[in-house]
This record gives C-alpha cells, sequence and structure tokens, in this order.
C-alpha cells in the first residue's frame, strides 16, 4: 500500500458551501444551548452527592436522566453530527437535495426529542434512565405515572429516529458523484467512502487521488448506525404499546441486549464524527497532510464491522452461571480489543503529523491536542471496562463514570470545541472574539473535567456505586473536594459561552499567533500563578464543603440526651452506621440518617415498631426485597433499633 498524502479541496463558495455553514451554525448554536443547561444540571448532582445543597431523591434521579440525555445526545451527539455536514464541505462534498431534507428532519426531531426528556423529567420527574430494564420505566412507584413514561420513551424515539435521519443523509451525501468512485454500484461506492481503494485500489476505484480521510469515520458510523438504532426503536415502540396492552411483552433481558446493541455505538456517534474534525483540522494547524493516512483505513475495515457486535461487554454478568454468558464474554473481549485499532491508528497518524511540524499553538491547535491526549488516556481505561477481569471489579461503579465522562466531556468534547472556536468565525463571517480567552477555556475545562474524573475513578475503584444519590459516607472527602473542582469546571464554561456571543456580535480581535518559544516564560509564570490561586480555591471550597456537611450531619442526626444506645438487643450506633452502607437512604427517609427517600415508606412518620422492623427488614414486603439471607441476624437487629430509637418507635422486643 503506497502512501500518497490525499488533500481534499473545499468547495468553492457557492449556494452549497453557504447551506452547510447555515445548518451546521443551527445544530452549534442549539447543542452549545443545551450544553450549558446540562452542564448546571450536572453540578447540581455533584452538589447534592457532597450535600451541599441537597435535592430530594426523586428529583436526583430526574436531574441525573435530563443531565445525560442532555449532556450526551443533546449536546456531544447533536454537535458533531452539525459540524460533520461542515466538514462534508471541507472535504468537497455538497449536501444533495435529500440530503439537505434529512439535515432539516435531523434537526427538529432532536430538538424536540431533547425538549421532551427536559419536560418529563423536570416537570414530571421521571427518573427512570434511558438504560432501565424493560418494561420497569412505566413504573414509577408513585412518583411517576405512565402517561409520564409513554410521552420520555416517545421523546427517546424521536431522538433515535434524529439519528436515523442523519445516516440517512449522510449516506446519500458520501456515495454521491462527488465521491469519485468510478463503480455505479452503489454497495461498491459505499465501500470505496470508507477507504477500501486504500487497500485495494483496483476493485474500489475512484478518480483523484482517493477519497479524503475525514469522509471515512462519517460514511462507517452511518452505516453502523441504522444497523444499531432500528431495533432499539422497534424495542421503544414495544413499550410504548405495553403502557396500554400489557400482554404485548418482550424478555427484560433480550430487551437489554437490544439497548446495549444500540448503547454501545452510540459512544461511536460522538467519537466517529469528532475523528473526522481532527482529520481535517490537525494538518491545517499543523500546515502538512495526516501522516499515514492511507494506513488508517485498515482501522476502519475493522470497526466498521466490530462497531455494531461489541454490545455484549456491557452485560458480562448478567446471565446466571450455566448459560451462554460465558461464550459471550470469550467473544466480545477479543472484539472489543479490535476496536481500539482505529484509535491507535488514528492516534499515531495525528500525532506524528503535528511532531516536527509547524503547529499552530493558538485556541484551536492546544484545543485539538488536548482532545487527542484526552482521547488517548480516556481510551486506557475503557480497556480496563473491557477486560473481564477488571471489569468483574469496576462493574456498576463510579469508574464507569469517571471514563465515559473523559471520554465524551474531553475526548469528543474538546473536538467539539476546536471546531467551535475554528469554523464560528467561517460560519458568521466575524473574527474571533478573543484567542487567549479561549486558551484560558481550554486549560481550565482541560484541568478540571480531568479532576473531576479521577475523583469518579478512585472512588469507582474502591467499590463506589454508580446511580446512588446518596454513596456511603467513607465517600464523603471525595465528594466534597468535588464540589469546588465541578464549580470552576461549570464556571470555566462562561469564558466559552461569552466568547461565542461576543463573536457573533462582530467584537473580534485580530488573532497573533505566537510560537511556544515566545509564549513560554509568559505561560510558565502564568501556570504557576494558576496553580497557586486554583489550589487555594480547592483548599478553601474543601473546607467549606466539609464544615457544611458535617453541619448538615450534626443538625440531622444528633440524636437526644434520651435517645437509647441499645433497643431489643441491637446496637443504635452500628444500626445507623448500616443504615447508610446498606442503601437504605436511598428508599427511605429519616432525618436521623439525612435521607429523604421517597420509594419506601416515611419511616419518621410511621414510626415502625422494633418488631416490625426486624420482619420488614428480614423478609421484605411491597417494593422491598427481603435482606435475610445478606444480613447478619445482629446486623437486622442493629437497624431495627437505630429506626425504632431515632423514629420513637415501639420497642416490643421484651427486651
Amino acid at each position: 500500500m503506497t502512501e500518497h498524502p490525499v488533500v481534499a479541496t473545499p468547495l468553492p463558495d457557492g449556494a452549497d458551501r453557504a447551506y452547510a455553514k447555515s445548518i451546521a451554525l443551527r445544530y452549534l448554536i442549539a447543542s452549545t444551548v443545551i450544553l450549558g443547561a446540562s452542564g448546571l444540571l450536572g453540578m447540581i448532582l455533584r452538589d447534592s452527592q457532597a450535600g451541599a445543597g441537597r435535592v430530594p431523591d426523586a428529583w436526583y434521579y430526574a436531574i441525573m436522566t435530563a443531565h445525560g440525555l442532555g449532556a450526551f445526545v443533546g449536546w456531544g451527539a447533536f454537535a458533531v453530527m452539525g459540524l460533520a455536514w461542515w466538514v462534508l464541505a471541507e472535504a468537497g462534498i455538497p449536501i444533495r437535495r435529500f440530503g439537505k431534507w434529512m439535515a432539516e428532519a435531523t434537526w427538529w426531531l432532536m430538538v424536540g426529542g431533547v425538549f421532551g426528556v427536559v419536560v418529563t423529567c423536570l416537570l414530571f420527574k421521571f427518573g427512570g434512565s434511558w438504560v432501565f430494564l424493560f418494561p420497569i420505566s412505566l413504573y414509577g412507584a408513585g412518583v411517576w405515572g405512565k402517561w409520564t413514561a409513554f410521552f420520555f420513551t416517545f421523546s427517546v424515539l424521536l431522538a433515535g429516529l434524529a439519528i436515523v435521519t442523519w445516516c440517512v443523509g449522510v449516506l446519500h451525501t458520501v456515495v454521491g458523484p462527488a465521491l469519485g468512485a468510478v463503480s455505479k454500484n452503489p454497495i461498491n461506492r459505499y465501500f470505496t467512502s470508507i477507504g477500501w481503494g486504500y487497500l485495494s485500489p483496483k476493485k474500489f476505484a475512484s478518480t483523484g487521488k482517493g477519497v479524503p480521510y475525514a469522509v471515512i469515520p462519517l460514511a462507517v458510523i452511518a452505516l453502523d448506525m441504522i444497523i444499531a438504532t432500528l431495533p432499539l426503536a422497534v424495542m421503544l415502540i414495544l413499550l410504548l404499546i405495553h403502557a396500554f396492552a400489557p400482554g404485548v411483552t418482550v424478555d427484560p433481558l433480550w430487551a437489554k441486549n437490544i439497548l446495549w446493541w444500540f448503547g454501545h455505538p452510540v459512544v461511536y456517534l460522538l467519537l466517529f464524527p469528532a475523528v473526522a474534525i481532527y482529520y481535517t483540522l490537525v494538518p491545517k494547524k499543523a500546515g502538512r497532510p495526516l501522516v499515514a493516512g492511507n494506513i488508517i483505513a485498515i482501522g476502519w475495515a475493522i470497526a466498521v464491522t466490530a462497531n455494531v457486535i461489541v454490545w455484549a461487554h456491557h452485560v458480562y454478568i448478567d446471565y446466571p452461571s450455566g448459560t451462554i454468558q460465558a461464550s459471550l464474554n470469550v467473544i466480545s473481549q477479543p472484539l472489543t480489543f479490535s476496536v481500539t485499532v482505529v484509535s491507535a491508528l488514528s492516534l499515531y497518524s495525528l500525532f506524528f503529523t503535528i511532531f516536527r511540524s509547524n503547529y499552530k499553538w493558538d485556541t484551536v491547535g492546544t484545543a485539538l491536542f488536548l482532545g487527542l491526549f484526552s482521547w488517548f488516556s480516556a481510551g486506557l481505561s475503557g480497556i480496563v471496562n473491557a477486560t473481564i477481569a477488571f471489569d468483574q471489579v469496576v462493574h456498576n461503579t463510579l469508574f464507569i463514570v469517571g471514563h465515559f465522562h473523559q471520554m465524551a466531556l474531553e475526548g469528543i468534547g474538546f473536538a467539539i470545541i476546536a471546531a467551535t472556536y475554528a469554523w464560528l468565525p467561517e460560519f458568521t463571517g466575524k473574527k474571533l472574539y478573543s484567542d487567549r480567552m479561549g486558551r484560558w477555556h481550554v486549560w481550565l475545562t482541560f484541568t478540571f473535567a480531568n479532576l473531576n474524573s479521577i475523583i469518579w475513578m478512585d472512588q469507582g475503584i474502591h467499590g463506589a456505586p454508580r446511580r446512588y444519590s446518596v454513596v456511603p459516607h467513607h465517600w464523603n472527602s471525595l465528594n466534597e473536594w468535588a464540589v469546588p473542582v465541578t464549580f470552576i469546571l461549570v464556571l470555566s464554561q462562561l469564558l466559552f459561552a461569552w466568547n461565542i456571543i461576543q463573536t457573533i456580535r462582530g467584537k473580534g480581535e485580530n488573532r497573533t499567533v505566537v510560537s511556544w518559544q515566545q509564549a513560554a516564560p509568559a505561560v510558565i509564570a502564568k501556570t504557576v500563578v494558576l496553580a497557586g490561586l486554583l489550589g487555594a480555591i480547592i483548599v478553601g471550597g474543601w473546607a467549606l464543603g466539609r464544615h457544611v456537611g458535617q453541619t448538615t450531619a450534626a443538625a440531622g442526626t444528633t440524636p437526644s440526651a434520651a435517645t437509647p444506645t441499645t433497643v431489643g438487643g441491637g446496637d443504635v450506633a452500628s444500626g445507623k452506621t448500616l443504615f447508610t452502607a446498606s442503601g437504605c437512604s436511598g428508599c427511605h427517609t429519616l432525618a436521623a440518617a439525612g435521607a429523604s427517600g421517597t420509594v419506601g415508606p416515611n419511616l419518621d412518620t410511621t414510626k415502625p415498631a422494633f418488631s416490625k422492623s426486624v420482619d420488614r427488614i428480614t423478609n421484605g414486603g411491597g417494593a422491598m426485597p427481603p435482606y435475610g439471607k445478606q444480613l447478619s441476624t445482629q446486623q437486622i437487629k442493629d437497624l431495627a433499633a437505630f429506626i425504632t430509637a431515632s423514629t420513637g418507635g415501639a420497642d416490643d422486643s421484651g427486651g
């Protein structure tokens, strides 16, 4: 395979280029607004877990659902989907009439889907997440009703249809005449669009030097996401029918597999267009073609197939023993590793394009480099998740949350940020307001987004569970550190917002790009000063958060002088510790434990007697599972003693 660097020729000024600017700008503005709202919701969640402004459990899970879908799909996916239209224009490929219809339909479907998610979550408290087991989201334990679940599911379906229409539009665009494929066969033209001409030039021939590299990941993900999304759409429709016709149902484990059949490729819906952005912008900043660009076709040849058959690594430990679990695991682990080939080859190519080039270290160049670094580091933690031996330790812990925030917010997010700074002036015809402000934004985001993820990963390695409104108390210290970290992370996005607004208003400055040799002394000095200031802010924030947490705990949990230390042979102090550690706070309200759960009975109100608490903890009842096999007899007595002593319930133990 001979290396002949391909340099794409952008579309000339005219109607096609103008439309690409217009549609990309619309996607970018809408997704950036969603980012702002989602970021604020994320800060509320972080603060709540640390005890600095605790929100009730039902609201916590509703906010978590809105934040997750809003940030991941409403910002990340929506932004790269819009920027992809401009990447194609930069590659010299116009959007034809049908593609324009699909681009417009995608915008409206996505906006409608995100709006529906926000309304059902933030007004009607839907807190089931989108990764629920079929049909559990329809049963809200009195927090939300069937109609709320119905409209939430319908909103997710709209977002899924937006993905399908985007994919169809991209496929229609990349196999068009501008591709330069010699064959008229649509299948041959598609494989030409994903770079197979670099592997077999005669069979997948094209005019010119070859397919622009940035087109390849877009063509790959467009096909893969149609294959991944349509089964999910069928499952969502079945769920909508099941809401009013319970006889129409499916096996929950089958439904979970369908969920992850979509749920893993949707990560690549964000990553692959982000890679297309890197392929487009890094060579421009380096002033030379992509190094070893032809070799990346090998990785994409693997990715186009492996991408849609690696779902099972999300269900490594879901099946009962003696079933197909072992076979799934044996297949999924190496397949998952194979997907890393395209990342490894792409990172090799991009880093060596930068190496020993006249790379421009302005805001765009810096964001691109930090994004590549984050893509690499997040990929390493992804290998941990994909390895069965490690996954058994970190599965469903906060380590997973740290991993996908690092990949989505940094590896993919910095591609979006770099593209915004690079192309917003092109879209608006106005100069960037401040390159210096942009660099401050990029470095602050990189620093504090990494700290945020590191805190989660550390908690997860030590067993902290994910999707809990209140985690066991021994992780409180790290949660308190997270408060100032997320505050500064969110605050730094105001620089981004202000730069965008001022650029659109035409307040831009003349940008001056300086070399590293010129900038190094000032950068080092400012970094030292910044580190000192940020260190002081973090320490101060940690101290404040710790003080608030201790004050809140003292106010809510200090027993009165008359509170007994033992009841019915159970130790009250041990029961209090066990109440939090066992997750009781997630379901019950109990002031003495600082708990505000709404799933189960309010213990402060019901004041259960000691014997009733022992029976209910041991045998379960209603929505509560039995704990008789998980807790010892003494632990059950300790829990019952704490509940009885804290609420003033009757001690009918006879002891």
